[in-house]
């Protein structure tokens, strides 16, 4: 059974030009996709239609999914999970299942046998519970994985994900998880395993460390040293009275000559 995949908008030539690498351990676990511009169909329309800047943002990554249907229960001091109709604790729980047994044990060496990541784990936050997608992640050296909540997917009321930035060129192959907050309490929440859990991004280390965090302000718009660019501002402001003929999108289009021009990769 092949579980590598890389994910990407191309194949690269060599294996080595992957940015990121997902191996799939938990052979029923939903395969993961690219994000979608229209956030997996839940941005309003007008937003779709005339914000590139959403569209860009939500595209930006790939989509993780649940390892497969779970229910979950948080009666404020602990939580609970539902299989074979019984509520357990959640504590520490592995994948029973017998497709997932066979091939950890047909794959892994024999010292790590009984050392398989836990779908599901308590944390030491009363309501936090740790899932884990089933798929382990690598990434190109010099590269990190940022995982998050879906950008712009609609907002779920019971839980929220927790986001992390995890160095995974240096902690590799790494189980590909994710952190949630249960919010209901004495309510069964119900993560299915066909909508996107969390969303993954590369991201190049060089770009949150504090060389690039670096930042200027600018505490008056006449600074005699860098005066405001008042040029490029007209570039970018739109005149308010003249509402009726202000054509929405324009930055949209814009942006699309210039991908189209080859003037922006």
């Amino acid at each position: 059974m092949n579980v590598s995949t890389t994910v990407g908008g191309s194949v690269p030539e060599t294996e080595s030009e992957a940015v990121l690498r997902f191996t799939k351990a938990f052979p029923s676990a939903p395969d993961i996709r690219r994000a979608e511009k229209s956030a997996a169909g839940t941005m309003p329309a007008a937003a779709f239609q005339y914000c590139q800047a959403m569209r860009e943002a939500s595209s930006f990554g790939w989509y993780v999914y649940p390892p497969k249907d779970i229910h979950l229960l948080f009666d404020g001091k602990e939580s609970f999970f539902y299989e074979d109709d019984q509520w357990y604790p959640v504590k520490s729980t592995n994948f029973e299942d017998e497709d997932f047994r066979q091939h950890w044990e047909e794959t892994a060496p024999e010292d790590l046998r009984d050392l398989d990541p836990p779908y599901l784990s308590e944390l030491f936050v009363p309501g936090s519970v740790q899932i884990w997608s089933g798929y382990f992640v690598s990434s190109r050296p010099g590269w990190s994985t940022l995982i998050r909540p879906p950008v712009n997917y609609d907002t779920r009321s019971a839980f929220v994900c927790y986001e992390g930035l995890v160095e995974t060129d240096l902690f590799q192959p790494c189980p590909l998880f994710i952190n949630i907050k249960l919010l209901t309490t004495g309510q069964e929440i119900y993560i299915p395993h066909f909508k996107p859990l969390f969303q993954v991004q590369p991201i190049e280390r060089a770009c949150y460390q504090d060389a690039a965090l670096r930042t200027e302000i600018q505490e008056t718009l006449s600074g005699p040293d860098q005066p405001f660019d008042w040029q490029g501002f007209r570039g970018t402001v739109r005149d308010m009275t003249q509402r009726d003929s202000h054509r929405p999108g324009g930055y949209g289009a814009a942006t699309r000559r210039r991908k189209k021009a080859g003037t922006e990769e």
